[in-house]
């Protein structure tokens, strides 16, 4: 075989492989960004329970003095 024949061949396959290392990175950053953004809506969801149940707290208290 010819070293002139063989190495478009091996650049075509080096790029073909760099493309799909580039695809794979950038989905999996897709992905951990998504897990960090349900990970944070998750949170301030709990905060605005927490927030809600001891204001609830606070006035069931104000409605039941002794």
């Amino acid at each position: 075989m010819n070293m002139k024949q063989l190495l478009p061949g091996a650049l075509v396959a080096l790029v073909v492989i760099g493309a799909l290392l580039l695809v794979f990175r950038l989905l999996t950053g897709v992905f951990a960004l998504a897990s960090g953004l349900l990970n944070t809506l998750l949170g301030l969801a709990i905060v605005v329970a927490l927030v809600a149940i001891v204001a609830w707290m606070f006035s069931y208290a104000k409605k039941h003095k002794k």
